[in-house]
């Protein structure tokens, strides 16, 4: 008997019977349309429909990832205007992780009844998961979710703990990307000075200190990225490699890069122990390895001496520069720091439930009572509240503002701070200053893909799209994950130089198309004189939002020049009248 793990989808369609009643000839013709699009779908997902029953499907997915992801979108592409006249169906879905039962091409046991059975509990048009499919999908995915309790099910021996997908998620720097490097088509250019930082791995017995080892990761990722003469693959990259079975070499193939770091930490009590190993990925040798056993306190003298030996090594294999010393931390309490990458920690999932945005508050704040001076924490204290009232519909851009101001106040030298305030202050329409505080956080730590792609941003809202392009190409090579929020900055930065064809065509290439360069690329399809092409770009748009609002995309979307917010705002206005008036012909 084959056995294997699963990820299991469940749909079913509401009121069918009722519908068959009314119109059996209608409700089948809609049912027919509905399947091409979850077949459609599923394909385009990766997953296998494993069975048609009736007005239901069971489908087997090959990530909780996808299946989620691919659940939220086939939800949206039925609310969507067109395809809610078109076909006038509504799903639940329900979707669980379990060990099943392989039977031929079908899936049998538990895992399978217990997807179904919370397939029923979903409100219609919602998906439900399993805490099992929350804990893997839950930053991968990319959507809101909002825990509603425990739930017991007929012939089912436990309690299954749920959760609601609510909506798509404003994604932020701590997010990662998941999936094949972006750019597939091309070869990444062979680094000779670059190095990728694998996840370190939780060596402890308690599941609980992850957060320290990824912690850790990130600090070293930070200060490797100060070393001018070194190429670093950003955090979003690193982190999307963790669940990848590959080898050191594997992995600098296809990064292009020639080192790699990975190792583990393992904390006992008051105790730490860290072991590194530096790998050649080009001849495949062990450059450098050392193990390090001290206090928790002792921590920053490790790993300030980690990361001035991984720098010489790999600076000394290309004649360049010799050990140097990482800069002073940000604060010499231990305590505080344990409190920062707790929340840090939470932060990463706060877009994604309320409770986790919550935590990460409590945590940073309990950073900042430890130490008043942490300018790094209060930065990002002024993030976590700005996350946790995304879900109050709260914007009070003064206290962020004041908040950052704080932590630049605490620590100016800090490229966290200064990104920070760097986004604030385009908040606030301050493009200079928002252009000096990118600037300083590109200093402090040239390789951060994120800080990178978003100071081409600034250049893109001050006009100069050419240098956009230049900063987003750069964060391409930083990152062959870049996700989807910093690949933006190059659709923007084709609008902004009027280059509409290749504005449409940055957007089209999206992996999963995002609102912001969906809007874009209708505002650019409007000057292509291709009416198929605008109808595909405006029904799209209305898929993924079809309750565009125009004044929250312009509020965001500012530039210094005025007439080019003018010509958006008549742009999107056109856009948002065709959504409006339904003037869209059905465009497959």
């Amino acid at each position: 008997m084959e056995r294997r793990l699963a990820t299991v989808l469940a749909t079913d369609v509401v009121g069918y019977s009722a519908l068959m009643q009314r119109s059996e000839a209608d409700t089948i013709s809609r049912l027919k349309r509905l399947r091409n699009i979850v077949s459609e779908l599923a394909e385009r997902h990766g997953a296998r429909v494993i069975s048609w029953a009736g007005d239901g499907a069971l489908a087997e997915f090959a990530s909780p990832v996808s299946a989620v992801r691919g659940a939220f979108e086939l939800q949206r592409e039925l609310s969507a205007p067109h395809n809610a006249q078109e076909i006038g169906l509504q799903l639940r879905i329900g979707i669980h992780l379990a060990d099943v039962i392989v039977d031929g091409k079908d899936l049998l046991g538990d895992g399978v009844n217990i997807a179904a059975r919370i397939e029923a509990e979903a409100e219609p048009g919602g998906v439900l998961v399993s805490h099992a499919v929350f804990e893997q999908a839950k930053r991968g995915a990319q959507v809101r979710f909002k825990p509603i309790g425990h739930r017991r099910f007929k012939n089912i021996d436990e309690a299954v703990e749920l959760y609601a997908v609510e909506g798509d998620l404003g994604l932020h720097s701590c997010m990662l990307t998941k999936g094949l490097p972006q750019t597939q088509a091309t070869k990444p250019q062979q680094r000779d000075n670059g190095v990728i930082v694998l996840p370190f791995q939780n060596r402890s017995t308690d599941p609980e200190q992850q957060y320290f080892a990824e912690g850790f990761t990130e600090d070293v990722i930070t200060e490797l990225s100060r070393f001018t003469e070194l190429f670093v693959i950003s955090r979003n990259a690193s982190f999307s490699l963790e669940e990848r079975d590959c080898s050191p070499d594997t992995i600098c193939g296809e990064t292009g890069v020639r080192y790699a770091v990975e190792g583990g930490v393992r904390v006992l009590g008051e105790r730490v122990r860290v072991s590194a190993r530096l790998f050649d990925g080009f001849s495949g040798a062990q450059v450098w390895s050392e193990n390090y056993d001290c206090e928790v306190d002792e921590l920053f003298d490790v790993q300030d001496d980690m990361v001035a030996k991984i720098s010489a090594a790999v600076a000394g294999r290309v004649e360049q520069q010799a050990e140097k010393s990482a800069r002073e931390k940000p604060t010499s309490d231990m305590a505080a720091y344990d409190c920062l990458k707790r929340g840090l920690h939470h932060h990463r999932i706060g877009g994604v439930t309320r409770e986790n945005a919550e935590t990460a508050m409590k945590w940073l704040k309990k950073a900042l009572e430890k130490d008043p001076t942490f300018g790094r924490a209060q930065a990002w204290l002024a993030c976590a509240v700005a996350t946790r009232d995304e879900w109050l519909g709260i914007k009070d851009d003064d206290l962020y503002w004041e908040m950052g101001r704080r932590a630049l106040e605490l620590d100016s030298n800090d490229a966290e701070v200064h990104r920070i305030m760097g986004s604030l202050s385009l908040y606030k329409e301050d493009f200079d200053n928002a252009l000096y505080h990118y600037s300083r956080a590109l200093e402090i730590t040239p390789n951060h893909a994120y800080i990178v792609a978003h100071a081409g941003n600034v250049h893109n809202y001050l006009g100069d799209g050419e240098k956009g392009l230049v900063f987003q190409r750069r964060a391409e090579a930083l990152d062959p994950y870049l996700p989807e929020y910093c690949r933006e900055v190059g659709v923007i930065a084709h609008y902004t130089l009027r280059d509409w064809e290749a504005c449409f065509q940055a957007a089209t290439a999206f992996p999963r198309l995002t609102r912001r360069a969906a809007a874009y690329r209708a505002a650019a399809a409007l000057h292509l004189d291709d009416p198929e092409r605008l109808n595909r770009a405006i029904r799209r748009l209305a898929t993924i939002d079809p309750e565009f609002d125009l004044e929250g995309f312009l509020s965001i979307e500012r530039f210094q020049d005025s007439r080019r917010n003018e010509q958006l705002r008549e742009e999107m206005s056109q856009v948002l009248g065709y959504m409006n008036e339904g003037l869209l012909r059905a465009v497959v």
